[in-house]
């Protein structure tokens, strides 16, 4: 199966998301969310939007009543896509062969490509002899290649190179003014990072950057033992969206880190997770437009890879470091070494950005980017995502599964979780969200917002990862102690239990064929008494020769 275009019926179109991040920042600019829409105010947005009185009152009820980009979006109209009823049949025979003969190296016309397709579909003597009737026409068929997505088009028709050729690059990678501009990347940290149960070696950690090239001061960050995803660049990006203060107490750390704030523009590599329709969606819907750098040219990617080479060189310093080739680690053993939790490591790359940013950089004519942030804000403060909690927005780029709700809630890697608020929604699916961060709950999407629901039982408060490594390390306790004699004890009992069961046996079909040979000779199985089984026999005395307690002995 291809991938294909959203239907509008259903969700919105990126197109018009991407309208709505566009209008987002005038109309977060200059509409109250409370007290009197003024003429003034709309004459205001029209003139720096384009659009009319009408279409500006029209938009700013809907963005009153939800401040966020995606209520800026152009409603869909026209026919709903994918309205056509197929049979299942038909349309596995349909997207075979739309496969086979347009999504090719060198594809015919579209028009053609659907002429040829619904001919092999209804074809007397051909594979398939669909009655006409059950067939979708030339024109339904068109419609449907017409739904196909421009990626998969493209990774069809087209080798890597030529897609990259045939991608749009319109100029260079050039910031505006602050926020305007924002670069994220990923790197696997050089360093081996130990549990926080038992100490014990786990993993090298990823790590996330964002920087605003117009001040070059890092915007976000976020540390995880994933590879990079949807998840985590979310989780990267939301931290760049808000305040560091949380932070900063959470993990217990005095550094002055006041970069945040809504920005306009997001670049990255091609890399899956930066390509993925929901994340873009995500970023789209919050005022973000995620502007895919193109593969290939580095330089579009120059000011975050540098920024990571600085970071990653910095982690030399840190014990269980790996280095950055093989001939670094000749005779040092990295993972005996390593020492600092994920929590430590944290704390100790804020220390490491707040030393950046107090560092001059050349790229602002040996300014410090913190001297610069100060004097830009200084003149405009950075906005704040509008009405939208620090935890909904977080938990908007969470990995999410479709869960039925049981009796007993919902379950997760063997966990379970419940809440009150599942009680009517038992035996139905719901979208649940899960934090790699934490076992201690997850959220449920209820009526569009997030609703924690916690674990069922006592669980440590540990990362995923670290809870599965601990699950892994006592796995392999099992097998130690298996190899080390468990496994021959338990053979021994598995034959003396088998034996036990013969012998039952054995014992059972002897005594039944000894009461079968006595049957024959006619011997009442009244008679048959086991040897070493005779009963006592005893003499009674009549009641009335009994003198006192006399009755109370027995006579041998």
């Amino acid at each position: 199966m291809f991938e294909r275009k959203p239907h509008r019926a259903k969700v919105t179109s990126t197109e018009a998301l991407a309208t709505g991040a566009e209008l987002y920042a005038a109309f977060r600019q200059h509409i109250p969310l409370t007290g009197k829409l003024t003429a003034l105010v709309i004459a205001t947005v029209a003139t720096a939007t384009g659009l009319s009185s009408r279409q500006v009152r029209r938009l700013a009820l809907r963005f009153r009543e939800n401040p966020v980009a995606a209520s800026l979006a152009p409603t869909p109209r026209g026919p709903k896509i994918g309205s056509h009823r197929i049979s299942q049949e038909v349309e596995q025979a349909l997207e075979g062969l739309i496969g086979e003969i347009y999504l090719t190296k060198a594809p015919p016309t579209v028009a053609l490509a659907a002429r040829e397709i619904r001919g092999l579909l209804i074809a007397d003597n051909g594979a398939f002899q669909f009655p006409m009737a059950e067939v979708p026409s030339v024109r339904t068929i068109v419609r449907l290649i017409g739904e196909i997505s421009e990626p998969q088009r493209a990774r069809s028709s087209m080798g890597s190179k030529q897609r990259s050729a045939h991608e749009p690059h319109p100029g260079a990678y050039e910031s505006k003014g602050l926020l305007d501009l924002v670069q994220m990347d990923h790197t696997r940290a050089d360093v081996i990072l130990v549990d926080s149960l038992h100490r014990e070696e786990l993993a090298r950690p990823w790590l996330t950057l964002l920087i605003d090239i117009w001040t070059r001061t890092i915007l976000g960050f976020y540390v995880s033992f994933g590879d990079p995803s949807i998840f985590r660049c979310g989780r990267a990006v939301a931290n760049a969206l808000l305040p560091k203060g949380p932070l900063l107490r959470k993990l217990g750390v005095d550094v002055d880190y006041p970069m945040y704030g809504q920005f306009k523009r997001l670049h990255a590599d091609h890399a899956a997770p930066h390509r993925a329709e929901s994340f873009r969606r995500a970023c789209l819907a919050n005022g973000i437009d995620p502007d895919i750098r193109p593969r290939g040219p580095a330089h579009f990617g120059g000011h975050i890879e540098r920024l990571i080479g600085t970071m990653v060189g910095k982690m030399r310093l840190l014990p269980g470091a790996t280095g950055s080739n093989v001939t670094q680690r000749d005779g040092y053993d990295a993972g005996q070494a390593a020492a600092m939790t994920i929590d430590e490591f944290e704390r100790w790359l804020l220390f490491q950005i707040g030393i950046y940013h107090n560092t001059p950089h050349e790229g602002l004519g040996g300014r410090c980017p913190a001297l610069v942030w100060e004097r830009e804000t200084a003149e405009r403060a950075p906005l704040l995502p509008a009405h939208l909690e620090i935890d909904h927005l977080t938990r908007q780029f969470l990995p999410a599964s479709e869960l039925t709700v049981h009796s007993y809630g919902v379950q997760i890697r063997h966990r379970r979780y419940w809440h009150p608020v599942l009680t009517p929604r038992i035996g139905q699916k719901i979208m649940v969200h899960r934090d790699e961060r934490t076992l201690q709950e997850v959220y449920a999407d209820i009526d569009g917002g997030f609703v924690p629901v916690p674990v069922v039982g006592r669980y440590p408060d540990v990362t995923e990862p670290e809870w599965e490594a601990e699950r892994r390390r006592q796995r392999q306790e099992g097998a130690a102690y298996l190899a080390d004699g468990g496994s021959a004890a338990t053979a021994r009992y598995i034959h003396a239990a088998r034996q036990e069961v013969l012998a039952a046996r054995h014992r059972t079909r002897r005594t039944r064929q000894e009461r079968k040979r006595q049957e024959r000779e006619g011997v009442s199985h009244a008679k048959l008494a086991k040897p070493g089984s005779e009963k006592a026999t005893a003499t009674w005395i009549p009641a009335a020769d009994l003198q006192d307690d006399g009755w109370l002995k027995w006579l041998d």
